[in-house]
């Protein structure tokens, strides 16, 4: 009886209960594909293609990372060309440069760095919200009117002048 392996490894709440491990990448090593790494990973040298880690990522200064990033808490003190997703925080420190969209749940922008792209908010791992209704600004109401009503939404209705 033969039994079909999944490509990428179960979710950590699933998988079984071992070490977590801890990669790095040196300066003059290079890695192009996929890499899913059950810990932390500290990039040091060049990655191309896409990079998920359970744990913490560090992109070093003069690293140069064209992925797609996903990690617990990652940092940025090289290049960055690509979507990079952190469920804790992102830093982007003084020597790094992100380019890319970004879905964080807390994000850090330090003097000097360099960013360019969207930024997703998720809230802390909670359930992302519906945004609330934007409140037009209410203009000088003309003389024949005393009161203006502004309504919001799908449902608003146009404000009936007031009897006197």
């Amino acid at each position: 009886m033969s039994t079909l392996r999944a490509a990428r490894p179960p979710e950590p709440d699933q998988a079984a209960p071992s070490g977590a491990s801890s990669v790095t990448l040196g300066p003059r090593d290079r890695l192009v594909g996929q890499l899913y790494i059950e810990g932390d990973l500290h990039v040091g040298g060049t990655v191309e293609g896409e990079v998920e880690a359970t744990g913490n990522v560090d992109v070093a200064e003069g690293a140069t990372v064209k992925a797609s990033l996903a990690g617990r808490d990652v940092v940025i003190s090289g290049d960055v060309s690509g979507a990079v997703t952190a469920s804790k925080k992102l830093v982007v420190s003084r020597s790094g440069s992100l380019t890319g969209d970004v879905r964080v749940s807390s994000l850090a922008i330090q003097d000097g760095a360099t960013f360019n792209g969207n930024v997703s908010m998720t809230g802390g791992g909670q359930k992302a919200q519906k945004p609330a209704p934007i409140e037009a600004p209410v203009e000088a109401a003309p003389a024949a009117a005393a009161e203006a009503v502004v309504h919001n939404g799908p449902t608003a209705e146009k404000p009936k002048p007031k009897r006197r």
